[in-house]
């Protein structure tokens, strides 16, 4: 298990916060895994000082064919 740090725009962190959101589309290059701990750092021109931590559970990768860009990976928990 590794920790990576990213960060997240309020919008989006507060959905995370609030539970209604439980995925997160990224750039793949990080090289997340399941089991991950992932903290979400709050960004609004700087660091807010809030975050929230969620372990992954599911990571899909290469999957253009269901719209998924090259590079990228959806991040769930």
């Amino acid at each position: 298990m590794r920790v990576v740090k990213k960060k997240i725009l309020p919008e989006y962190f507060q959905a995370v916060r609030a539970r209604e959101k439980n995925f997160e589309i990224r750039v793949d290059e990080d090289n997340i895994q399941v089991g991950d701990l992932l903290i979400l750092e709050e960004w609004n021109d700087g660091y807010t000082g809030k975050y929230v931590r969620r372990y992954v559970k599911y990571v899909l990768r290469n999957a253009e064919e269901y719209g998924l860009m090259p590079g990228y990976c959806i991040i769930g928990w």
